[in-house]
């Protein structure tokens, strides 16, 4: 539990990022009704961005990997990048699971767009979305973002 407030508190102590925010699931999963949002504003044009996907799961999830669908959406609602990411949670002949960990919850985190750029600066929404064929994944605990510009 220790890890987890550690590894919290050192990615929100990264103060350059647009934002960095993470959504809990609740005690079912996470359903494939429940899109997370996160709103955001882009100031400078100069730079690209990368963003991260960071997911908590527990040993309850019952799948080797677990495909998501990032969405970065502009202020009126056109699609500006999206993508269908695979995450590998357990190895496959091991199944022993990936990622930090302490007891039977692990803490990924995935870079999804390495060169973001943006066409203009304003409002933005990214969008998380699981594409799995279940519809409410158990094991997932919380689902996050974070969008920082590149040196």
């Amino acid at each position: 539990m220790l890890l987890f407030f550690s590894l919290g508190f050192l990615i929100a102590c990264q103060g350059d990022q647009v934002f960095d925010q993470t959504s809990k699931m609740g005690e079912q999963g996470w359903s494939q009704k429940n899109q997370v949002s996160y709103p955001f504003e882009i100031k400078d044009l100069d730079k690209s961005y990368s963003l991260y996907v960071a997911l908590r799961q527990s040993n309850d999830y019952p799948f080797n990997n677990f495909y998501f669908i990032p969405k970065v959406l502009g202020s009126d609602g056109k699609l500006i990048k999206q993508a269908l990411a695979e995450a590998v949670l357990y190895d496959p002949k091991s199944g022993k699971a990936k990622g930090e960990g302490l007891g039977d919850i692990y803490s990924h985190k995935f870079l999804i767009f390495k060169q973001l750029k943006f066409p203009k600066k304003g409002k933005y929404t990214l969008l998380l979305s699981h594409d799995m064929r279940t519809d409410t994944l158990a094991g997932i605990i919380s689902v996050g973002a974070s969008l920082v510009p590149n040196p």
